[in-house]
């Protein structure tokens, strides 16, 4: 049985977010257990190299009997500003869009989304009974160089979900 817990990604220029996410109680449950912000610091828009960071979004899976093996997949939904998993926006509040995403690898090639086995992440590991194993996925952002962008704060949220 496939079980689905998630959390909404705050994101703006100072890219943060936070979460709070639990399953109702099975014989393995797994949630959001901790996400260190994601922070790009100050955008230059006149510089010719993209604004690169990173950042880990744990999750603790907790066995209480059944099976001691678990896989997790991690998803990131569509940008609610620009309603695409390929190009993500962030808005400031005068309307001004600066484009940005999220990758699952640090040459940031392969965007993160939705769809289980193209373009989501999965690990798996064991769980000795009556215990917990944590685990981590790290998430790269990227600012494009050279984006014609006001000073100010931008804002996006973005769907994380986990399976398993």
């Amino acid at each position: 049985m496939q079980k689905i817990s998630s959390f909404v990604v705050k994101s703006c220029l100072l890219l943060g977010f936070s979460l709070s996410a639990s399953i109702a109680y099975s014989q393995t449950v797994c949630s959001f257990s901790s996400v260190t912000g994601v922070v790009f610091g100050v955008y230059d828009d006149s510089s010719s190299v993209p604004r690169d960071t990173a950042t880990n979004v744990s999750i603790n899976c907790t066995r209480n009997g059944g099976s001691p093996s678990v896989t997790v997949t991690l998803a990131l939904g569509p940008s609610a500003t620009s309603g695409s998993s390929s190009t993500r926006s962030m808005r400031q509040g005068n309307g001004s869009i600066i484009n940005y995403n999220l990758f699952r690898d640090s040459s940031r090639g392969l965007i993160w989304g939705q769809t289980p086995g193209v373009d989501t992440m999965t690990q798996s590991f064991s769980i000795p009974n009556k215990s917990t194993v944590s685990t981590s996925f790290t998430l790269f952002g990227r600012i494009s160089a050279l984006q014609n962008a006001s000073v100010g704060t931008y804002g996006d949220s973005v769907m994380a979900t986990i399976s398993y």
